[in-house]
């Protein structure tokens, strides 16, 4: 017989028991916790935190970050989005602007609302995505609004993971589907 998980159970109890940060307030309950992140029970969340998830725990809304020379691999990218075995949607949408550009505050704003309706923000990683100011304004902006956020490395590149990614410890997927589902749940189960 399995024990069903109380959901007034503290979170600061279930980092404790598990040892894992789930960058949340320790007296949050865990019923609270559970429906902001999309999340039905306590081991689903634990198994996506590890980064042993194997389907999406609820449809994700996906933000793509990515170099604009990259476009067309983040055009393939969505398409999974029409996969049956995928559970995502996208709300994104290229920058072809310089981040001080005339446009750029207007930019920064329609950016900004599209990454508050997403769940995980993913930078597709590419051979420049490392050095690109509107990847890292992206990055920084969803942690300030408290999303997922992981990486994935685009076939055939080998350019460096942007610093945001590395300072934040974001899941990497480098692999095939199974992988950037693992990634991109471990990020919505530790987004803040």
């Amino acid at each position: 017989m399995f024990r069903k998980k109380n959901s007034n159970t503290r979170i600061g109890n279930v980092e404790d028991a598990y040892g894992i940060d789930l960058n949340a307030r320790g007296d949050m309950k865990l019923g609270n916790l559970l429906s902001r992140r999309g999340f039905d029970s306590q081991s689903q969340l634990l198994k996506a935190c590890r980064g042993e998830a194997t389907e999406h725990a609820r449809v994700r809304r996906l933000f793509l970050s990515f170099h604009y020379e990259d476009r067309e691999q983040a055009s393939g990218f969505r398409l999974m989005a029409h996969s049956p075995n995928s559970s995502v949607d996208f709300y994104d949408g290229s920058v072809r602007s310089a981040v001080n550009s005339e446009n750029s505050s207007y930019i920064r704003q329609v950016i900004r609302e599209k990454i508050s309706k997403c769940s995980v923000l993913v930078c597709l990683i590419g051979n420049g995505t490392a050095w690109r100011d509107w990847v890292d304004w992206e990055l920084e902006t969803g942690l300030e609004l408290g999303r997922g956020i992981c990486g994935y490395r685009l076939k055939g590149s080998r350019g460096r993971v942007p610093e945001v990614l590395r300072r934040i410890k974001a899941p990497i997927a480098g692999g095939g589907q199974s992988e950037l589902i693992a990634a991109i749940e471990c990020a919505a189960a530790r987004r803040s």
